[in-house]
């Protein structure tokens, strides 16, 4: 039996272990899953992949996961779709993308060498490459046959082979482009760019981002594409080494610009961060089928504690969002279809709510809509999955625009959203996408996210609005999760 057929027939006969699963935020069908890979729409469907170990609720040899959907609800579990069982990935088959190519469609990936692995690391001997993988179906893969393409001929000497990793491909005209993370000799992060005439032969083209010797930075799972008349380029940051832990977070940016491919340059104009919580990382792009661009990313807070084992599953996806650009600023919109799975249960119009009054009802999973007149409210505070003695809380501060979001689970810290709204604006809407382990709030449209998660038995179902002064309310909705059927945990 080989690596792939052993980790379909362990999955096939201990998947039913699973529990505790969210309501609608996507999942491994068991063990541990982090990095979404290969995030694309191919015959009809979308296609997630993702860092993938079934065996275990932690870290350990990656395989790529994969899953199908058409609506980002309900999902069908797909067979495995890599395996580490070549020399050149002995130790992983790690993050990388799709493209369609002849209605073939190829993953590109990151080939893991470590011999200790597991223990401590030994840089002269770890090696990343990348190599190709190609389907007829998008559900069978065969790896190409010449792999890997990419390697230490073709990466500079000015950059290290022990981190290059996180191929994200794309095609423009006629020419397939791909950005990668390295750390360069000075070790820290940058982010370059290879190019391609077929996919298979490439060569190093520019480097197009650095990150600043003092920022102490790595540079993963760089993403680059073009909403409008701008380029988009998103990379997430984490410590260049252990020693900058404690002063470095791991946070997903965005950098607004304009890519000249043929020169190899990217003119940064505008920055941002796409999340505001700590739960957030390893995003991933498509195009999708409208021609939207589309992205969701890997909810996990560094650190944290991890789910109780009985679960059988660590890891889950944040909700797929819409991205667009107002004013050189990322928006991003939840793309979930509120009307066929949100059922309305809860609504009040024209709602004044004065110091130390309280809304209160049920609710473990759903959707919460409140439009706020800022020009004549005080501060409120939301809570959610309270029960008599926990919550999760967030404080949203009219006046001075600004929302803290704390928790009673998962010990997350406070989360800061800072200038979340001006005095003269005529509406504040905040949304929150509530599921059994997550939160995910969206505030004005998109203008700012911050996402939260936490794994503990036994949260509190209850919903709350206290007023602390009085806030206008001009709508307040909430609408209950409620699936038409239970996700399908077989392959479609």
């Amino acid at each position: 039996m080989n690596k792939l057929e052993k980790a379909n027939d362990f999955i096939l006969k201990h998947k039913e272990k699973v529990t505790n699963r969210p309501y609608y935020h996507f999942t491994p069908e068991i063990g541990w899953m982090n990095d979404p890979n290969g995030f694309s729409f191919y015959r009809g469907k979308y296609h997630l992949f993702y860092q993938y170990y079934p065996y275990d609720v932690v870290w350990n040899d990656m395989h790529w996961g994969h899953a199908t959907t058409q609506d980002f609800i309900q999902w069908g579990y797909q067979p495995v779709a890599l395996a580490n069982d070549k020399i050149y990935d002995a130790n992983g088959c790690f993050s990388g993308s799709a493209i369609e190519k002849e209605g073939k469609l190829y993953l590109m990936y990151t080939g893991h060498i470590d011999p200790n692995i597991g223990f401590d690391r030994d840089e002269a001997q770890v090696v990343e490459r990348q190599c190709l993988a190609f389907s007829e179906d998008g559900i069978c893969f065969e790896k190409y046959e010449h792999n890997p393409v990419i390697g230490e001929k073709e990466l500079p000497n000015e950059y290290l082979i022990c981190d290059f990793r996180d191929p994200k491909v794309t095609k423009v005209e006629d020419v397939y482009y791909c950005v990668l993370s390295v750390r360069n000799k000075q070790r820290r992060g940058e982010i370059i760019l290879f190019k391609s005439s077929n996919l298979l032969d490439w060569t190093f083209h520019a480097s197009i981002y650095q990150s600043k010797f003092e920022e102490n930075t790595l540079l993963e799972c760089p993403d680059l594409f073009r909403i409008g008349n701008k380029d988009v380029l998103i990379f997430s940051e984490m410590p260049c080494d252990p020693e900058f832990q404690k002063e470095v977070d791991h946070k997903t940016v965005y950098v607004v610009g304009e890519m000249d491919y043929q020169r190899g340059i990217f003119k940064a104009e505008s920055k941002g961060l796409l999340d505001y919580g700590h739960t957030f990382y390893a995003p991933q792009s498509t195009e999708g089928k409208n021609g939207e661009r589309l992205l969701i990313g890997w909810m996990h807070r560094w650190h944290q504690t991890a789910p109780p084992r009985d679960y059988g599953f660590n890891g889950m996806m944040s909700l797929p969002r819409r991205l667009a650009l107002k004013d050189h600023q990322l928006i991003q919109q939840p793309v979930l279809d509120l009307n066929h799975y949100f059922h309305p249960s809860i609504v009040h119009e024209g709602t004044i709510l004065n110091a130390n009054e309280r809304l209160e009802w049920t609710g473990e999973a759903g959707y919460l809509r409140l439009d706020i007149d800022p020009s004549d409210s005080k501060p409120f505070t939301v809570e959610l999955h309270k029960s008599e003695t926990k919550s999760t809380r967030i404080e949203v501060d009219v006046e001075s625009g600004r929302i803290f979001m704390t928790s009673d689970y998962g010990n997350p810290g406070q989360i800061n959203l800072e200038d979340c709204f001006a005095a003269e604006d005529e509406n504040l809407t905040l949304e929150f996408f509530i599921d059994l382990h997550s939160v995910e709030l969206f505030v004005n449209a998109g203008e700012k996210v911050a996402s939260f998660a936490a794994y503990d038995r036994d949260k509190g179902s209850q919903v709350s609005i206290l007023g602390k002064g009085q806030t206008v309310f001009r709508r307040i909705k909430w609408a209950e999760f409620k699936p038409i059927k239970a996700r399908s945990a077989e392959h479609e």
